[in-house]
């Protein structure tokens, strides 16, 4: 069986596939490693923004292994996580250029 850190660096062969686990997806990365490590559980940063998970006492996100503080994900914080995406954040519009075929990247700003 292939390690949560072997796999993650498979996963991870194109410059936008970190973008999007960062960017809206954590939840989703958490379901793909629930499924080939069933033993994976479910946290969330002390800032509450992002999800990792954990496996035999490590933790993840598309990054590889990860450190800092993060607890156990609560049941009423599910609808929320269950919600996030990288779609819905427009973090990037991609698309190429017509003629040098270079990505045109857009950020929309939030005014908040």
């Amino acid at each position: 069986m292939i390690s949560p850190s072997e796999f993650i660096e498979l996963l991870n062969s194109d410059k936008y596939i970190e973008a999007i686990y960062l960017n809206g997806n954590c939840y989703k990365l958490y379901l793909l490693l629930k499924k080939l490590y069933p033993e994976s559980e479910l946290y969330i940063t002390k800032e509450k923004n992002h999800i990792v998970t954990k496996i035999n006492g490590r933790y993840y996100d598309i990054t590889g292994d990860v450190k800092g503080v993060f607890s156990k994900v609560k049941e009423n914080l599910l609808p929320t996580i269950e919600g996030w995406s990288f779609y819905n954040n427009n973090v990037l519009a991609i698309c190429e250029c017509p003629y040098c075929e270079e990505p045109i990247i857009y950020e929309e700003r939030n005014n908040k």
